[in-house]
C-alpha cells in the first residue's frame, strides 16, 4: 500500500512536471531579453519569483504528509 501511494506521488509530480517546464521554456526568451531593459527588470524579476513559487508549490505538494 505505501509503495502503491509513492508510486502515485511520483507519478503526479512528473505529469505536474511537464507544464511548469513548458512555462519555463516559455519565459526563457523574455528572461534572456528583459533584465537589459531597465523599465522592464521589474517584470523580469516578478517572473523569476513566480517559476520559484510554482516550482515550490510543486515540491511541497509532492512530500509525504
Amino acid at each position: 500500500m505505501r509503495t502503491l501511494r509513492r508510486a502515485q506521488r511520483a507519478l503526479i509530480v512528473l505529469v505536474a512536471t511537464v507544464p511548469l517546464l513548458l512555462v519555463t521554456l516559455a519565459f526563457l526568451p523574455a528572461l534572456l531579453v528583459l533584465p537589459f531593459r531597465r523599465e522592464r527588470a521589474a517584470h523580469a524579476q516578478a517572473m523569476v519569483r513566480q517559476l520559484s513559487a510554482w516550482t515550490r508549490v510543486l515540491l511541497l505538494s509532492s512530500r509525504e504528509r
